[in-house]
Parts: structure tokens; C-alpha cells; sequence
């Protein structure tokens, strides 16, 4: 599936410009103002947004304010024809991830996107609700802070990596306990068992599936 990036532009020549640049590798939806991609913002998120700094009624940098309100984690490059140090810094200290100067070529965007991106996923996971920050060590629920313990995080984080796979039991020990781990056996079940009842509490339903005899399987639907 493509990322789906939301794009905040109120130049027609500067929109032509981001469809025929990423129509190929991303999902897009372009908004000429702020107050209708804060209301799309708000009712789904996309992977990362492009944020033009001059905008009509509501400019870019009180957008910006407004979306880490919501999502303090959501990459953000903020594009401006304004060029100078102190919007660059401006950006950068409201919450920016990245900033570019108009004008600017297709191939340095796509890879600033990119880089983006992959810099977004190494710290955050999405899955069925459920969100890893490995920044933190924390796992959420619709953003409920689960409350796991280490072990638990990594064997939540493990299992939703590998979201329709079993992962047998010795792969958990392995990859949390680590290779020379020698305790009772019975810890892993009671770990996914607490987890299983935080995921409860938190409202959530039962996700991880017991292949008896083989190990666990997380279940992304």
C-alpha cells in the first residue's frame, strides 16, 4: 500500500508540480488551505505532510502549531519561497522535521520525503490501533498508554512486526530473552497473558493468537 502524504499548497502551478512528482510512488491529497487539511488531519492521518508557509486566512506556522497539538510525531517538511534564517528557524522551532526553499527541485523533495519517511518508521509503528514507539519504549492503544514492562513492549513489538506470522516460541525467547536464557518456560505465556489483559483494559481486543505447541501470532484485522 502507498504512504499517503497530505499536501497543504495554495499555488495550482506548485500542485501540478507535487502530483506528477509523486503520483508514481505515493498516495496524495492536496488542500489550498489550512482549514480544510486540519479538518482532514483530524479525521485520518496521513504519513507525512508537506505544509507551505504562505497561506491564505491561516499561514503555515500556526497550521503546524495546530497539527503537534494533535500528533507530536507526524513528519512535517514545511516549504516556503521565504528563504531566510529566521523562518527556517522558525519552522524548525515550532516543530518542522525539515524545511525547503523555493524553488527546489523534484529529486531533492522525493528524497527528503523518503529520507522522512524511513526516519518516521524507525520510531513509530502503526498497526490495527496499535502504535510502537521505539523512541519511548511504549506501546499505545488508540492511544491509550498500555503500561507494558520492557519484556512486554518487545514481545508486543516483536509480534506486530510480524504481524499473520507465527513466531515460534523459541524465536521470542531468543530475540527477548536473549540466546542463554534458562527459566521456566511458562514466563513467556504469563507475559503475553499480562499483555493480553492491558490490551483489554485498554479496550482493545484480543489480537494475539495461541498456536499451541508452535508459539503466537499477532492478528492485523
Amino acid at each position: 500500500m502507498k504512504e499517503l502524504i497530505y499536501i497543504v499548497e495554495d499555488d495550482e502551478g506548485m500542485q501540478e508540480v507535487y502530483e506528477g512528482a509523486f503520483e508514481e510512488y505515493y498516495e496524495t491529497r492536496i488542500f489550498d488551505n489550512g482549514i480544510d487539511f486540519l479538518n482532514a488531519f483530524k479525521a485520518k492521518r496521513p504519513d507525512l505532510v508537506i505544509l507551505d508557509i504562505m497561506l491564505p486566512e491561516m499561514d503555515g506556522f500556526t497550521v503546524l502549531t495546530k497539527i503537534r497539538e494533535e500528533d507530536e510525531k507526524i513528519p512535517v517538511i514545511c516549504v516556503s519561497a521565504k528563504s531566510d534564517e529566521v523562518s527556517f528557524v522558525k519552522g524548525l522551532n515550532k516543530g518542522a522535521d525539515d524545511y525547503m526553499a523555493k524553488p527546489f527541485s523534484v529529486l531533492e523533495l522525493l528524497a527528503r520525503v523518503k529520507t522522512n519517511l524511513r526516519r518516521a518508521k524507525l520510531y513509530v509503528t502503526n498497526a490495527n490501533g496499535f502504535v510502537i514507539d521505539n523512541n519511548l519504549y511504549k506501546a499505545f492503544y488508540k492511544d491509550a498508554d498500555l503500561g507494558l514492562t520492557l519484556k512486554e513492549f518487545a514481545l508486543l513489538k516483536l509480534l506486530i512486526g510480524k504481524a499473520g506470522v507465527t513466531v515460534t516460541r523459541d524465536e521470542l525467547f531468543r530475540e527477548v530473552w536473549g540466546e542463554d536464557y534458562m527459566g521456566e518456560t511458562r514466563t513467556l505465556d504469563m507475559h503475553v497473558a499480562s499483555i493480553r489483559e492491558k490490551i483489554k483494559n485498554a479496550g482493545g481486543k484480543d489480537c494475539i493468537v495461541t498456536v499451541r505447541g508452535i508459539g503466537y501470532r499477532f492478528e492485523d484485522k
